[in-house]
């Protein structure tokens, strides 16, 4: 694919600097070529070209990674530049982000440029790489009926004959039945976990031992809090099939939330003896101990799967580096971290990942470089939850210096306040009422790490904040107003006689507090 690929690029060259072969020789063009190249005066302004350049040298010494950055950038000079473009598109099917490189390459030829049709080859290409056969058959069979005799004609008969007969291995029912699991599998991947069990259920009554399916399906049920039904799915996956490494990697991950250390040290004991060839297998094992804290073994098996050619994506990539870390090989974790970018082509932020979570309120989690970046990213977001939840902890991890950056730097006004105050308690040591009741929020929420999962609660706690002269026999009755509308919000109704009591305040207190709330969320919504 990459001699394909390098042949387009020169064929794009050709076309760009405007130079027609037919009109001339060979010995011409080139001539030509190298007179313009001698000819040229690069100026030092860091325009699109001068980084388009830059990453065509990284690319040429085989620094991929850089190679994309600047093109990225070179990007942001000119988005729908098609050589930038399709540059760009090859530079991350190297790299194995062939999602990344299609969603590129469908943007320059179904968007920008209806003529460069052999973009079609490279998406059939990039899908053929993803184990997606279907939609690499159809993009290759677009190639060849629009470029009956294109450049890459002869490739794109091979890869079509290739694709033909690993389709021909699946039989017009499996064909169906595969289709709807992989509906089920997205619908998991963003969430919609209703969803995911429909599809799973359907595919499991039309083919009862197709085992993926009732994997998933497990995840799906334990996704919903129906701990039951995940382990009875996970069980019966077992008694078909003993060795099932999927059916162990879940149970493992389900007894470990459930805090079940007699069956998650059961499971574990069986894990413990496989040893697996395929490289997703070893993908799925090193996942496992990462999720139960096993970071030694969790990092062999990933570093396995790794030389396997197991797919990576952002998530593996952080699996890597969070194990790495905790290996004590900090070059490894770096390196992979940045490949992970903050998820950003995944659909969750990167807060409402478990493990994220975990890393950061695990003992010298403040030293960890991961944790310090996120923290810092997130500071200067536009979403004000997270900004908040993100000045909170860097108050508790007295990082004074991020905290002053946003209270004169920052773009919002609320949010420089926040970060303001924050630092004139460090420096006084006289806590802010009102940041307190914050900190009570957080206490009866579960835990700062309980409240993460819940940002919605620092965006109410900012109503308040906005409005109310807290007083210090108020901090406790503002908490549980806060709480109790949330829970009433959030569809977790309690009664405000018990939510008062754990508070530690009066239920006359919480009633006042609860009315004023009310009101001004109100106004603030009619505002909105």
């Amino acid at each position: 694919m990459a001699k394909a690929f390098q042949k387009w690029r020169e064929q794009l060259c050709y076309n760009y600097l405007g130079l027609e072969k037919e009109a001339r020789g060979q010995k011409d063009f080139m001539e030509e070529r190298n007179c313009t190249k001698k000819a040229r005066v690069i100026d030092f302004h860091c325009d699109g070209d001068f980084f388009y350049q830059k990453g065509i040298a990284c690319f040429e010494k085989g620094d991929l990674e850089r190679a994309s950055k600047y093109m990225e950038r070179a990007i942001k000079f000119k988005p729908n530049d098609v050589e930038y473009l399709c540059q760009q598109a090859e530079i991350l099917a190297e790299l194995e982000n062939y999602e990344s490189s299609i969603r590129l390459l469908k943007k320059v030829v179904y968007e920008l440029d209806s003529k460069m049709t052999d973009c079609y080859f490279f998406i059939a290409n990039n899908y053929a790489y993803l184990g997606e056969f279907q939609e690499a058959l159809d993009e290759v069979q677009i190639y060849l009926t629009l470029e009956p005799n294109g450049t890459f004609k002869h490739e794109a008969q091979e890869l079509f004959q290739m694709l033909n007969s690993e389709m021909k291995e699946l039989d017009e029912d499996e064909s169906a039945y595969v289709t709807v699991h992989e509906r089920g599998r997205l619908a998991l991947e963003h969430g919609h976990f209703d969803e995911a069990i429909h599809y799973f259920k359907q595919v499991i009554e039309d083919e009862p031992d197709f085992l993926a399916a009732q994997n998933n399906l497990s995840i799906a049920y334990f996704s919903m809090d129906d701990q039951e039904n995940a382990l009875a799915t996970a069980c019966r996956v077992l008694e078909k099939d003993p060795g099932n490494i999927h059916a162990l990697c879940n149970l493992a991950t389900f007894y470990y939330q459930l805090h079940d250390k007699s069956g998650l040290e059961k499971v574990v004991a069986r894990l413990d003896l496989i040893y697996p060839l395929y490289p997703e297998h070893c993908g799925k094992l090193g996942s496992t101990y990462l999720f139960i804290g096993n970071y030694k073994r969790a990092y062999y098996w990933l570093r396995i799967a790794e030389k396997r050619g197991a797919r990576r994506d952002q998530v593996f990539y952080f699996w890597m580096a969070l194990s790495a870390y905790h290996c004590g090989d900090e070059e490894a974790a770096k390196q992979n971290w940045r490949r992970v970018d903050f998820f950003s082509d995944k659909p969750f932020h990167p807060f409402k990942y478990s493990k994220i979570q975990d890393m950061m309120f695990e003992p010298g989690a403040e030293k960890n470089f991961m944790v310090r970046e996120l923290i810092r990213k997130e500071a200067w977001e536009d979403v004000k939850s997270f900004q908040i939840f993100s000045l909170f902890y860097a108050a508790r991890c007295h990082d004074r210096s991020l905290l002053l950056d946003v209270a004169k730097k920052g773009t919002d006004p609320e949010i420089m306040g926040h970060a303001r105050r924050l630092v004139e308690e460090m420096d006084s040591g006289v806590r802010d009422l009102s940041m307190q009741v914050m900190r009570e929020v957080e206490r009866l929420a579960g835990g700062c790490k309980e409240t993460l999962k819940h940002p919605e609660l620092y965006s109410f706690w900012a109503v308040v904040d906005s409005f109310a002269h807290i007083r210090e026999e108020d901090i406790k009755g503002w908490a549980a107003a806060l709480i109790y509308l949330w829970k009433k919000e959030f569809g977790k109704p309690a009664a405000q006689k018990d939510i008062a009591m754990e508070a530690g305040t009066t239920l006359y207190r919480l009633r006042k507090h609860i009315q004023e709330l009310s009101i001004a969320l109100e106004k603030q919504w009619d505002d909105d």
